[in-house]
């Protein structure tokens, strides 16, 4: 039984590593966004509210794949770096539905919402 069980997780997860695909990346740009953090009864009065900048660090990603160009807003992380993807370079990807799946450049997967879909030229 764990033989089977066993060979069955080998199975699918051989086949998530198949579903990806190599794409180019066309652009990389920074989406950061700057806004603010509120923190109320800083000085435990009830009364204290402090305002205090807060910057989302976040990088857009176009790729191009299989004729579609899509692009999607990835937050920076210890995972993806956007100084490590470079226009003109390939990448492997999945697309999930409305998911873009990048496998970065330390193995790992990171996914986020396309919020662009157009032909390539």
């Amino acid at each position: 039984m764990k033989r089977i069980v066993g060979t069955l997780l080998l199975c699918s997860v051989l086949a998530a590593a198949a579903d990806f695909k190599t794409a180019k990346v066309i652009e990389v740009r920074d989406a950061s966004e700057l806004g603010a953090n509120v923190d109320t009864d800083v000085k435990g009065d009830g009364k204290t509210t402090t305002i205090s900048p807060a910057i989302a660090y976040r990088c857009e990603v176009t790729i191009a794949l299989e004729g579609v160009k899509y692009t999607a807003i990835y937050p920076s992380s210890r995972h993806l770096n956007p100084s490590e993807l470079v226009a003109g370079d390939t990448i492997l990807v999945r697309v999930e539905g409305n998911k873009l799946v990048l496998k970065v450049p330390d193995g790992k997967q990171v996914k986020s919402k396309i919020v662009s879909r157009t032909a390539a030229k």
